[in-house]
Formats: structure tokens, sequence, C-alpha cells
């Protein structure tokens, strides 16, 4: 008796919060057919959106600070200033070393965007995304 091939299930990725097989990819809240899904992309979260309007608010900061020092004759305000623009950058650097940033996987299922798997750690991201390429691959594969 042969077994049928569309029965077997190759897991490509079995981790924390995910599994990533040939049919399909399951994480603690939805699981998700292969075939249903289309426009896989990578993301980032939107913390990254949040350093640069405060490094963009710096930028600003230092040259009202720069136009008050001009039109008053003080050097002091521009001193000011830049020390306050000089401790945001530094808090948004130290920020940035310290907490890494959130990557997504993210895909369209039906007429939903749904979120595949959230990591901060690369190397674990890394490993999801190329389990869910090749899970993709052999989906569409025309080999019988």
């Amino acid at each position: 008796m042969a077994l049928r091939p569309e029965i077997w299930v190759i897991v490509y990725y079995r981790g924390p919060g995910i599994v990533v097989t040939s049919h399909y990819i399951e994480t603690g809240e939805a699981r998700h057919r292969i075939r249903d899904l289309r426009a896989i992309r990578r993301a980032e979260a939107a913390e990254r959106y949040a350093h640069l309007l405060a490094l963009g608010f710096g930028v600003v900061e230092v040259g009202v600070s720069a136009g008050l020092a001009v039109a008053y004759g003080s050097a002091l305000v521009i001193v000011a200033g830049l020390i306050a623009a000089a401790a945001t950058a530094a808090a948004l650097i130290l920020r940035e070393r310290r907490d890494a940033r959130w990557a997504t996987l993210e895909a369209t299922s039906g007429n939903r965007r749904v979120v595949l798997y959230r990591s901060r750690s690369t190397r674990e991201f890394q490993r999801v995304r190329r389990a869910v390429i090749r899970a993709v691959e052999a989906d569409r594969d025309p080999r019988p």
C-alpha cells in the first residue's frame, strides 16, 4: 500500500509560538494554510518611526534655539538648546542599542492582513522567514 504524497506533512520549523509545515503555519492565535497566503512580506514595527520623529523634533529644537539666540543676542539660549538636543540624541542612541526592533512577518489571507510571526531576535526571525519561504516554494512546485 503506497502512501499518498498529499497526506505527508513536512515540518520546516518548530519553535516557540510558531510551527511552519508544508501545509500550514500555526501560531498561538491561528492556523493559516500555505495555499491561502499571498504577499508575504517583512515589516518593522512602528517603534522606528517614533525614533525618527524624536530626531526631527531635536533638529527643530536646535533651529529654534539658534533663532532665539540670534534674536536676543544670547549665547546661553543656544547652549541650552544644544544641551537638550544632545540629551535627546544620547537617549535615542542608547535605546537603539539596548532595544532591538521588532521584525514582523505579514501576509494577506483572503482579504485581510495577518501577522504570521514577530520577534526581536534577528536570528530566530530569519529562521522562521526561511522556513516560510521553503514552505511556499514547495507548495507552488509544479512537480507531483
